[in-house]
């Protein structure tokens, strides 16, 4: 049967047909799958079977409606973290007894999911009171840590986050802030990516990238890139080009500029800007980085029009 009926209410002809309804280009599906699961030989062939079956559906799937469906596993560690594995066969690394570094080796699309969904405790959600964060951030434990990406938008985080803010912030700017310190201190790109976490039927486009065409290869490539919008394609407008780049050349969401002395940065309409996810202020079209003086460094630039937010734009100083 369908791997996605176990896990949700929801089958994988009904998501490619709401998401063509709702003109989506993409879907990224991503079916539970538990380390306690994997670890046991037996029912891991049982979850590979299943999970070639959800395969061969998607692209039955994908075929019917246009959407493309990129097959994947939310993979999850009792006590330490989930994350979202994508753009690899996972029947090719079923004899690996680790699957988190099976798939880094293997090139997949690694994210860590909701890494601030502490508990909320809101009356009437059993779930808001499981803590589903990912300890490395939230408690220090030591563990996996090697992803390309960060879920900074979870749907039903986002709605707890609107009653109760545990830590004084959403789950969102901690997670933007938690990205930003990586992404200075060991000078290495995150993608930010949104999801729905549906468990109950719901299709609703959160994350948008700039991408060629609309194929599972382009899109996960500009995943990985980082060149990525959540909530809305607006904040997609944020172009930067350094003092040290060449004439003409400007960089795009998920790309770096060089620069010594300034950083120009520019888009469409008013946006609030962040700078090393420091608020910058609201601005209209653009605004200038003036860098003289600064030791070499690794800069980040993202904004907010509206409902959108912007993936990283980096700056570098040599």
């Amino acid at each position: 049967g369908d791997i996605l009926q176990v896990d949700i209410a929801t089958a994988t002809a009904e998501i490619a047909d709401r998401a063509r309804e709702q003109g989506m280009a993409f879907v990224v599906l991503t079916p539970h799958l538990w380390s306690t699961e994997w670890s046991q030989k037996p029912r891991r062939r049982q979850y590979l079977r299943r999970w070639a079956t959800l395969v061969e559906t998607a692209r039955a799937e994908q075929e019917r409606t246009g959407v493309t469906l990129i097959i994947g596993v939310e993979y999850g560690v009792a006590g330490y973290g989930h994350f979202s594995v994508s753009g690899l066969d996972l029947g090719a690394i079923g004899g690996a007894a680790d699957l988190l570094l099976a798939a880094r080796v293997a090139g997949a699309f690694i994210i860590v999911n909701h890494p601030y969904a502490v508990p909320t405790r809101i009356a009437g959600i059993p779930e808001s009171r499981m803590n589903l964060s990912f300890r490395r951030w939230t408690e220090g434990r030591r563990g996996f840590d090697d992803v390309d990406g960060v879920e900074a938008w979870n749907l039903p985080l986002g709605m707890a986050n609107l009653i109760s803010t545990p830590g004084g912030a959403t789950g969102e700017a901690r997670a933007f802030a938690a990205a930003d310190r990586i992404v200075r201190e060991e000078h290495r790109r995150l993608a930010m990516v949104g999801g729905t976490d549906n468990h109950a039927g719901w299709v609703l486009p959160t994350t948008w990238v700039l991408a060629r065409d609309g194929s599972a290869e382009t899109i996960l490539a500009a995943l990985r890139a980082g060149a990525v919008c959540l909530g809305g394609p607006e904040a997609g407008a944020l172009r930067a080009r350094g003092d040290a780049d060449p004439v003409g050349r400007w960089a795009v969401i998920g790309e770096s500029v060089t620069a010594t002395r300034r950083v120009e940065l520019t888009w469409s309409g008013r946006a609030k800007l962040f700078i090393d996810e420091a608020d910058a202020g609201e601005h209209d079209g653009g605004y200038v980085h003036e860098l003289a003086g600064e030791a070499a460094a690794t800069h980040t630039y993202r904004i907010v029009s509206g409902a959108s937010r912007s993936g990283f734009l980096y700056a570098n100083l040599p």
